[in-house]
Order: C-alpha cells, then structure tokens, then sequence
C-alpha cells in the first residue's frame, strides 16, 4: 500500500464569468454540430437513389440507430476517466495522470482491433436481423460507433483538465467533417457510402481528439505518491451505464407506448414529440461542461454550486423559450399536448444534469433510482392506453417524479459539508 497525498481546494475553481464562457463555448459547438445533422438529413432525402428511395433512407436510418446502441458506453466511459483523471489531478499526481492517459489511449485502440474483428463476424447475422441489409454497412458503422467511444475517452481527458476550447473545436470538426463525408458517400455509393462517410468523419474526429489530448494535462514534470481507490474506476462505469440507459429509455417512454398500443398514430405522435425531445440534447452538452467541474470541486472539498447554478440557468433559457411558443401557438390538438411533452422534457433534460452532477461525485445510487423510476414510468404511461393527450400528460408526472428523487439527492448533497482537504481512504493499487 502507498501514503497518499491529501486532497487539495481546486486552485483553478473559476469565476461566474468564467463559468458562463466556458458552459455556453462548449454548448454552442455541440449545438451546431447537432444542427449540422439535419442538413445531412435532408441532404440524404435528396441524394439518395431515386430507385427504392424509401428503401434506401430506411436501411440508413436503421443503421444510425444501430450507431447510436454500439456508442452508448462513451458517455459512461467519460464518466469514469473524468473521475479517475480528476483524482491524480486534486492530488498533484499530472505526470500519472499523463502516464495513464497514454495507456488508456493504446487500450482504445487494442480494443477498437478487436471489437472490428468481431463485428466483422456477426455482421451478416445483425444485418439479416436488421431485414437483409448490407453486412458491409453493418461493419462500418459499427466500427465508427467504436470510434466514438475512443473519442469520447479523449474528450474525457480535455474535459478533466478544463481544454473547453480544443473540446468545442472537436465537437464542431465531427460536425463539418460528417456532413460533408456522409454526403459525399451518398453520392458515390449510397447507403454504404453515407455510413462510410460516417466512419472516415470519426477517424478525422478521435485523430484530433487525441491530439488535443496529448497536450491537455499541465505540467507533467509534477508527481505525486499515492494510486486511486481499487475498483473505483469499474463502480462508476458499472453506475454510469446503467444510469444513462435509463434516461434513454426515459426519453423514448412516451414514443415506445402510442408505438404499441395505437400504432396508427405514433407516426405523428413521434412527429410532434421530436422537437420537445432537444431540450435533451442540449442538457446533454451542457453536461460536457458540468460532468469535469462537478468531479473536480467534490476532489478537492467543495460542491461546485457556481458551476452547476450557471449550467441550470444555461438550461432554462430554451425550456422558457419552448415552453413560450407552445403557450402561445394557435389551439389544435398540436398545441393542446405540445406543451406537456415540452414540460415532460424539460424535467428529463434536468434529470440528466443532477444526475450527471451526482454521478460525478460518486453517488452511484442514483443509477438504482432510475431504475426503479423507469420501471414504473412503463406502467404508468401505459395505463393511458396509448390515448395521446392522456400519454402525454402521464409522461409528465412520471418524469417529475424522475426529477423529484434528483432535486432532492442533489439538495441533499449540497448540505453535505465539506472540508478543506478530503484525505481519500488508503488504497490499494488500481487495476
């Protein structure tokens, strides 16, 4: 066993000002990047062959979805080298830091090998699964969602030692760089071309991720004694993907019930409920910013209250916003449950924050809350019988019920005091 150095106050705590740069830099990119995927979808509407065209758009859309299954672990990765790298840092151990971050960057890429070669194997099941589509497709997008989980780890890196700047600029090149390649392979080659494009846009995206990353922990030449607490690093892995698949289930409750019990009429329920559904996604870039300043302030003995206040009142603004229009939009039955469906996510987009918050502070319990609460919010929702406003409005109070237990975990851990040095538990050397 090693003598740990103690926890220090986190001297690079930054100011409201500061905060509010930072926070918006990083949600602008991710927002634009995001903006830039509808051009690419109605670019594809254009592009694709005119021969079987529903066919063709279909086979894409069913392999964005299946990138989007392959590339859910990133975000519980980042969660646990977020925590891992802020403890060497709180502790002055930076040239550990950096030692591992190069280790944990090989191991990406070892993995990423491996994880080709098995998907080249199951290929051709998964895609007569998926209806008799192009095992070449298959592999492809399933290696570019493997791509994005090792960028995901080197955004980590650049969020743990506060590289906003660099982080935006990632985000914003994935953007350009899969607009234009996804694009342009559709034109060349169709459905495999688009997914192509895909792939070669997240090689261009990690390749600049990792980059920014070899030059983002300061001072490397500072070490200090001491190894992490022993299965820390599997515990908020485990806790964060149960967590954030939750609140994906969560998102899509409502969508996945009228889909079954009214199948008719998902279509258009879908329809209406995708624009209230981005109050999500910009909860989930701005949690690229409260994810490192949370794990941060809780090593080094505070709560980061600036940090998670400047993220909430960031959040209100499109929530006020959305929730405005639809107040005022003309009344037809759009109007009549758009409204809830924007409250419903406005208090999921909220859930997402306290409970990335909490996570980052190692409050893995969360994870067990979802779960219950996703359980129950099937059955909830389910008892409207598929009835749209009736759905909605179930919707609703499951999701303030989800936020509800969040709110007060999170009041709960603000009281919690703090001192100024956090000695951490004698450990025994990490895995």
């Amino acid at each position: 066993m090693s003598a740990e150095a103690p926890s220090v106050r986190d001297p690079g705590a930054p100011s409201t000002g500061t905060s509010v740069r930072d926070a918006l830099v990083v949600a602008v990119a991710g927002l634009v990047a995001n903006g830039l995927n509808l051009v690419v979808t109605i670019g594809l509407a254009r592009l694709l062959p005119a021969r079987d065209h529903n066919a063709a758009y279909g086979a894409f859309l069913q392999m964005v979805g299946l990138y989007i299954v392959v590339s859910l672990p990133g975000s519980a990765i980042a969660i646990a080298v977020v925590r891992r790298s802020s403890w060497w840092l709180a502790h002055g151990g930076n040239a550990e830091l950096e030692a591992w971050r190069r280790r944990a960057s090989r191991r990406m890429v070892q993995v990423l090998l491996g994880f080709a070669v098995l998907a080249a194997v199951v290929s051709p099941l998964v895609a007569q699964g998926l209806g008799g589509r192009s095992w070449l497709a298959v592999v492809i997008t399933s290696v570019a969602a493997g791509c994005w989980v090792a960028i995901a780890v080197e955004r980590a890196f650049l969020q743990s030692c506060r590289r906003y700047p660099p982080l935006a600029a990632n985000f914003l090149l994935e953007g350009v760089a899969r607009t234009a390649a996804v694009l342009a392979g559709a034109v060349v080659a169709g459905v495999t071309g688009a997914v192509l494009g895909i792939l070669l846009a997240e090689l261009v995206t990690w390749g600049h991720a990792w980059r920014a990353a070899t030059r983002a922990v300061p001072d490397v030449t500072r070490s200090a004694p001491g190894t992490p607490p022993r299965g820390e690093l599997g515990t908020d892995l485990a806790a964060s993907a149960v967590a954030f698949a939750m609140l994906a289930l969560l998102q899509y409750v409502d969508v996945f019930v009228v889909g079954r019990l009214y199948p008719q009429g998902s279509g258009r329920y879908a329809a209406i409920a995708v624009v209230a559904k981005t109050l999500v996604y910009v909860a989930i870039v701005l949690s690229y910013y409260l994810l490192p300043e949370a794990s941060i302030g809780h090593r080094a003995g505070h709560h980061a209250r600036r940090q998670l206040g400047v993220v909430l009142a960031l959040y209100a603004v499109p929530c006020g916003v959305l929730l405005l229009v639809a107040a005022v939009a003309p009344r037809r039955l759009l109007s009549l449950i758009y409204p809830v469906l924007v409250a419903a996510m406005a208090m999921l987009g909220l859930s997402f924050l306290l409970a990335t918050y909490l996570l980052a502070r190692g409050l893995r319990a969360v994870a067990g809350w979802l779960v219950v609460c996703t359980a129950l919010a099937y059955w909830w929702v389910a008892t409207a019988h598929g009835a749209w406003h009736a759905t909605a409005v179930h919707d609703l109070v499951a999701q303030l019920v989800v936020a509800g237990g969040l709110v007060l975990a999170t009041l709960a851990a603000l009281a919690t005091r703090r001192d100024e040095r956090v000695p951490d538990p004698v450990a025994e050397p990490a895995p």
